[in-house]
């Protein structure tokens, strides 16, 4: 099975190479001289107009980088054609706001009692977003002019707190440097629109597609394995919740009726209801993850509009035909034996490959059950007795605590679980064809794009007489703060 969790080596003993003293200052200012959390929310708001955008003007455009569609977005009380180039986001901005989402951040507490679910953890590397299990299931897919990118540091940590001063900040472009890996050449492929019939020139990646994608705009995609979740979520809910999926059709246990006795599966899920909260568990990560972006771009003086108008089976590849979008595959399902007509992702070799029942890297029920109760107990897991990931990252126990934990009986999944959920995973997919089988275990649907603001627009249109409140301090300086010695192309401060 791929190791997609742990390389015990990555980070043990080196050093995080040294960065150049404009880049040094540049993360000391955002961590040192940007509003407060309380001062962001306190203006907080999705600024849609960057340089290099159009509002309803009315004329057609063709969209080069996005499936050559002509599109006319009809005239409007907005018109609007920014007179500006497009800025694309610096290296500095983009690592900062990268970390913002979801980057690595210290050892997460693991203050789940010994004796109500600790073995539910998939990880203990802590992030800047919460996670159901703390599975580490969102990686983040940057678009940008340059291509597609995904950002993954790997889970080792270097201490408790990895920022603790100045001389930490390195590490936010190290882990962006090491952390980040080229999947495409040129941004996705996303267009599709309807032949002009009826009253809507229905456009599935939605009305905003119009600036979406734009060259110069960073597109920051949270993309989620949520297989990996529905899976761990078996394990976790047989062994300490009692209940047992069941079939919405029949009211009957899913190949489980040998574990159904007191102590062991009590009372039943309906599969649908029990995948739903898979996807609303997703969901959140996916949230926190944009609203970190939002907070982030506002502390630096940038746009970040949150956008999730878009289908996203289509911008991961499921219609390869109509646009290529990410390129990932999806597996061919009977129609019949589809209860959600749902599409379901498996993901591209070596770049996302998500815990789904058939696919190359889960062939059989059982390989996706053992991967993911191992991945806490192989070499370098965090509950190992074999290079225990807790010693080398400092925490979050002490030596003697982490000891009697690695010795509880209940610090381990018991086999009766791994056996219950393997014949759960088995009915599923006898009855249809995959297992999840009412969503997809990749999803995308929620994202931020990134961009310089064009202040022109605040200006023109809204309350203030030239002075909006959507122009910051931070929007207005943000070229003299973070561009020093490049011309500002909204005209403000130098």
């Amino acid at each position: 099975m791929p190791d997609l969790h742990y390389t015990p080596d990555y980070q043990v003993g080196a050093d995080v190479p040294a960065v150049t003293p404009d880049e040094q200052a540049a993360l000391a200012r955002a961590f040192e001289a940007t509003p407060s959390v309380f001062s962001a929310l306190s203006t907080l708001r999705t600024r849609r107009i960057g340089l290099g955008y159009r509002s309803e003007t009315g004329e057609a455009e063709t969209f080069a980088w996005s499936s050559n569609e002509t599109v006319t977005q009809p005239a409007g009380p907005l018109a609007f054609t920014s007179q500006a180039d497009p800025v694309p986001l610096s290296e500095v901005e983009q690592a900062l706001i990268a970390w913002a989402a979801l980057g690595p951040n210290g050892v997460a507490l693991a203050d789940v009692p010994v004796h109500g679910g600790l073995s539910g953890l998939l990880s203990w590397a802590g992030r800047t977003i919460p996670a159901s299990s703390n599975d580490l299931s969102v990686d983040l897919f940057i678009v940008d002019d340059d291509g597609v990118w995904v950002y993954r540091p790997e889970p080792e940590r270097l201490a408790p707190v990895e920022i603790a001063g100045p001389e930490d900040y390195a590490k936010i472009l190290h882990w962006f440097r090491a952390g980040r890996t080229k999947v495409a050449d040129t941004r996705p492929d996303i267009g599709w629109f309807s032949a002009p019939e009826g009253t809507h020139n229905v456009n599935a990646m939605g009305p905003g597609q119009y600036n979406l994608n734009r060259p110069g705009s960073t597109w920051f995609l949270p993309v989620g394995d949520l297989g990996l979740e529905w899976f761990n979520m078996l394990l976790n809910s047989y062994e300490w919740s009692g209940f047992y999926l069941m079939d919405p059709d029949t009211a009957k246990p899913c190949g489980v009726d040998d574990w159904i006795r007191p102590g062991f599966l009590e009372v039943g899920f309906p599969i649908p209801v029990f995948d739903e909260l898979v996807l609303m568990l997703h969901s959140s990560q996916a949230a926190c993850a944009v609203q970190n972006i939002r907070l982030a771009c506002e502390a630096l003086g940038l746009g970040a509009w949150p956008v999730g108008s878009y289908a996203d089976d289509m911008l991961l590849g499921a219609y390869p035909d109509v646009c290529r979008g990410l390129g990932f595959t999806f597996l061919e399902r009977d129609p019949d034996r589809n209860p959600s007509k749902t599409s379901t992702c498996l993901g591209q070799p070596g770049v996302k490959e998500p815990v789904v029942v058939p696919s190359p890297q889960f062939p059989t029920a059982a390989d996706a059950v053992r991967y993911v109760r191992n991945v806490r107990y192989e070499a370098g897991g965090q509950l190992s007795r074999e290079g225990n990931w807790s010693a080398r990252a400092g925490g979050p126990y002490n030596e003697a605590t982490m000891q009697e934990i690695l010795e509880s009986p209940k610090a381990h999944i018991p086999d009766w679980a791994e056996e219950a959920a393997i014949a759960t995973v088995e009915y599923i997919v006898a009855k249809y064809g995959c297992c999840p089988a009412y969503i997809s275990p990749v999803r995308a649907k929620f994202s931020a794009q990134v961009h310089h603001v064009d202040t022109e627009f605040y200006e023109t249109f809204q309350t203030g007489n030239g002075q909006s409140p959507a122009v910051t301090p931070a929007v207005r300086d943000h070229f003299a703060n973070w561009h020093p010695g490049r011309p500002d192309p909204t005209g403000g401060a130098l």
